[in-house]
This record gives C-alpha cells, sequence and structure tokens, in this order.
C-alpha cells in the first residue's frame, strides 16, 4: 500500500481536487488520516498495481488521438483540394 495526498492523487489519476475530495467523503477511496505538524491531513491509500492503469489508458488515448488527427488531415486537405477546385471555375 502507498500513501498518497489528495493532490497527488488527483494529478496522478487526472482528476480534480474537489472531485478526489467528494470520493472520499463518500467512502468511494480508502483514507488514513495522520497528524503532521499539529493538522490532521488525510492520506489515500492506493496499490501499487493501480497506477499502471492510468499509463496504459494514457497510451490508448494517444493512439485515439493520432487516429483523429490523421483522419482531420485527411478531411482538410480533400476540403482544400475541392475549395481549389471551385476556385478555378470562379
Amino acid at each position: 500500500m502507498k500513501l498518497l495526498s489528495i493532490k497527488e492523487y488527483a494529478v496522478s489519476h487526472k482528476l480534480s481536487i474537489y472531485n478526489v475530495v467528494k470520493m472520499t467523503k463518500n467512502g468511494q477511496l480508502q483514507t488514513q488520516t495522520e497528524k503532521i505538524e499539529g493538522k490532521d491531513e488525510v492520506f489515500i491509500c492506493v496499490d501499487e498495481i493501480e497506477e499502471v492503469k492510468p499509463v496504459q489508458q494514457e497510451q490508448e488515448k494517444i493512439d485515439d488521438f493520432e487516429k483523429a488527427y490523421y483522419k482531420l488531415k485527411l478531411q482538410y486537405s480533400q476540403l482544400k483540394i475541392k475549395y481549389e477546385n471551385l476556385q478555378k471555375k470562379i
């Protein structure tokens, strides 16, 4: 088990801090409270296996972005050719 602060968890899972706080209050995430410098701070208990998942999802998103980019580039080039043909007719 690894302990992450709310901010670290939010950054690693690409969530807002507000949503992470809501998830801890609802009991969706395991938490542990520790006293640091006289203040109670909440840490989220994370299994090390869980941290690998966002990396795999990120790779899939990159592939999706690349596919979408090439698709849009193809559409752009087709529209550019049509536009140039219309300009020639005018």
